[in-house]
């Protein structure tokens, strides 16, 4: 009989946490059980399960090594091999190791098998092995090698076995500039969110470009982003950035369709696009409150839809026409499976049906690689190419506005934000080759203060053993499509590269369990990429966070995240900023809090009330608890000088105007954070968040835009004044 509980320990499920009260939390046996079946372990059907569990083991010895290594400047240079012991019997068996590095060069060396040290013994199905601790002796540059062992004895068949080696920093990239002790501050901006004079509803590539050269003048470095992921273009209602299509694509609804080169030459389209009634669109959608994703798409699809059936956009015979065919060809199968998705999207819609995921389709096309699908994508090959097209001129428009950030001058330029994961229905699951998700699993998060019920995300995890058994390709593909046009990458939940909250689909997020993954192996990849791509990383550690966790983020170099909000001391005051540790981001709110001035009036807490979040007991309780809050707030800005003895020192007579948004903004640009983040919001004055955490359809989440448009903001004199003092405050 198998010992469930022992095999959820052997699979890295936790048996107990410690909560966000700092109270150790014992995680229920069933929900451990849970946890192994999402994974993908029969834990219902003994049977089953031990088949499962021979099979893997088999496997093991088959394959002789594990499929990765992953080493970094601080590990042993090593790796393991298994054999039978028989082998040893021969004193003149021999062990070969050729490793094929990335740029094709081989190195390779003979011992005799005598020479290589046995770690242990294990016996499987009556035959006894030996792991064996093979000591690399050549230094082998940073990269994604291939490794191959042989074992030649006359008492074995020849064995021989394939393995990825990835060789890494230990410490993630940082400028040399903020490494030297410069400062800087940013903006964190929900692209959508940007008005401007010329844009389509909602915020663009080119306002990126505006908002970047903008920040730049006033003395910002960089532009913090809402993630980027592709989106699902016939589903308008599914907008959350953090619930995507696909992390590796980028949302085509950022399209700036005016600066599309091919619109130059199609009279169809600018004929569209200039015609009264499609202008009157454009109008009302700029007008909107909240912006209008289906208003904006079918404009923006019907318009770049016009080009591509009007403009030959893969003439070889032009530069331009070259250029999309190799980004389709270093695309390959994975961008044709991502537009197939997209197009066959549309084909539903077309047809009048409602389909939203790959769940819905037809069953034959349930599977990427049915010959259904196949032939679908061949017969539909125009509408497959269309999507393809998008993302190419996606992929332009983000990089175009990076490059001119850093052409500017711009130390870090655009940061990306990296979701947690995707959702079920996303194109990254039904294209999942790799078959590393787990679809009857959900991440989430345990009950804590904030949701004493847990929160249940709907976003399909990713199985820490496939992602070994791939060597971790899916996620290596990821990391490297989202540090690409950037110069920072924020990553949300980091927690996520330790452990994940797990929960059964349909159960409620109290019935959870925390799954590991294998840390050192994450963050050594994350510091390769981030080298190569010259990508600063902020890990976003705030909430339930293990203290290994924490230790590591540190050692690794990774900046981590501090809110002002919740840097309250033992004695119930705010931590100075200057005392906050140098390598993080200091921000005063962000995306899933209250702006300031709905904090400092308590907007979010009324706002709670109507959207029945709070009762008016707990909304009074919350509003008392935060009027102390505030007064400690002044208290602290006034003792560190940070705001003028003339301003009031009663909090009963302090208002959010500009001079105290200004000092606020200051006091944080004056602490010791290699990076402050300011928010846009926060420097003309909104009232309104853009996310209300734990609401879906009470509130327009992720649909709120700014108040004013972006030509008006850097036009604003009480803005020019407030970042001239956030950059004096900076500088000193």
């Amino acid at each position: 009989m198998i010992d469930i509980q022992k095999l959820a320990d052997d699979k890295g499920v936790a048996r107990s946490y410690i909560d966000a009260n700092n109270v150790l939390q014992h995680i229920d046996g069933e929900y451990r059980k849970n946890a192994l079946e999402i994974l993908g372990y029969p834990v219902n059907d003994q049977k089953a399960l031990e088949k499962v569990l021979t099979e893997q083991k088999r496997a093991t010895f088959k394959n002789m090594v594990d499929p990765v290594t992953v080493i970094n400047d601080q590990d042993f240079k090593q790796f393991y091999f298994r054999i039978e012991e028989s082998a040893s019997e021969d004193e003149n068996a021999t062990v070969t190791v050729v490793v094929k590095l990335e740029d094709g060069r081989k190195i390779e060396n003979t011992v005799l098998l005598s020479e290589v040290e046995i770690a242990q013994y294990e016996t499987f199905e009556g035959v006894t092995y030996d792991t064996r601790r093979y000591k690399l002796i050549s230094h082998f540059p940073y990269g994604y090698h291939e490794l191959s062992v042989s074992v030649n004895s006359k008492n074995v068949n020849k064995k021989s076995a394939v393995m990825s080696l990835i060789v890494t920093p230990y410490k993630m990239y940082l400028p040399e500039e903020i490494a030297s002790g410069k400062r800087v501050w940013g903006v964190s901006s929900q692209l959508y969110s940007v008005r401007s004079h010329s844009n389509w509803g909602i915020g663009d590539f080119a306002d990126l470009k505006q908002l970047l050269l903008g920040v730049k003048k006033c003395g910002g470095e960089f532009v913090g982003l809402n993630p980027m992921h592709a989106g699902y273009p016939y589903d308008p209602n599914s907008v959350s950035p953090y619930s995507p299509s696909s992390r590796n694509y980028i949302n085509i609804v950022y399209i700036s369709v005016n600066d599309v080169p091919e619109l130059l030459n199609c009279p169809q389209a600018q004929e569209l696009i200039h015609s009264e009634q499609f202008q009157q669109k454009l109008r009302v959608l700029r007008e909107k409150e909240y912006v209008d994703y289906r208003g904006v798409l079918e404009c923006k699809l019907e318009a770049l839809r016009c080009i591509f059936d009007n403009v030959k956009v893969d003439d070889k015979r032009s530069n331009r026409g070259l250029k999309f065919l190799d980004f389709v060809e270093q695309g390959g199968e994975d961008l044709q499976n991502f537009a197939t998705y997209d197009a066959l999207m549309k084909h539903f819609h077309d047809e009048g049906k409602f389909v939203n995921s790959w769940e819905q389709f037809p069953s034959e096309y349930h599977d990427i690689h049915s010959p259904f699908v196949k032939a679908w994508a061949k017969e539909h090959e125009a509408d497959v190419k269309f999507f393809c097209y998008l993302q190419f001129l996606a992929s332009e428009q983000l990089t175009a506005a990076y490059k001119a950030a850093k052409e500017a001058g711009m130390l870090i330029g655009t940061y990306r934000d990296l979701a947690v994961g995707v959702a079920k229905q996303s194109c990254d699951v039904w294209g999942d080759v790799a078959k590393v998700f787990r679809t009857k699993g959900s991440i989430g998060c345990p009950p804590d203060p904030l949701g004493p019920l847990g929160q249940n995300w709907g976003l399909a995890p990713m199985s820490p053993e496939a992602l070994k058994q791939n060597a971790y390709k899916p996620l290596i593909r990821m990391y490297k499509s989202n540090m690409k046009s950037c110069g920072a990458m924020r990553i949300d939940h980091a927690a996520g590269l330790y452990r994940l909250w797990l929960t059964r689909v349909g159960d409620p997020a109290s019935k959870g369990a925390y799954v590991h993954y294998d840390l050192h192996d994450l963050l050594s990849i994350l510091s390769l990429e981030s080298h190569r791509n010259k990508c600063l990383l902020i890990c976003e550690d705030l909430g339930t966070i293990p203290v290994e966790l924490t230790k590591a983020l540190r050692a690794y170099g990774a900046l981590s995240y501090k809110t002002f909000f919740d840097g309250v001391a033992e004695d119930g005051g705010f931590i100075a900023p200057k005392d906050y540790i140098a390598e993080a981001m200091s921000a005063l709110t962000t995306h899933d809090m209250p702006t300031l001035v709905g904090w400092w009036n308590y907007y979010d807490l009324s706002l709670g009330q109507q959207l029945g979040i709070y009762k008016p007991e707990e909304a009074q309780a919350l509003q008392n608890a935060r009027a102390v809050a505030k007064q400690r707030i002044l208290d602290s800005m006034h003792g560190l000088g940070s705001i003028a003895d003339t301003y009031p020192r009663n909090v009963a007579d302090a208002k959010m105007d500009d001079v105290l948004s200004t000092a606020m903004q200051v006091h944080l640009c004056s602490g010791s954070c290699y990076l402050f983040s300011s928010q846009v919001e926060d420097w003309i004055g909104v009232d309104k968040p853009v996310n209300i955490p734990g609401t879906l359809d009470e509130y327009p989440n992720w649909r709120r835009k700014l108040t004013k448009d972006l030509e008006d903001i850097f036009e604003d004199k009480k803005v020019l004044a407030m970042t001239k003092a956030m950059t004096e405050a900076r500088n000193s």
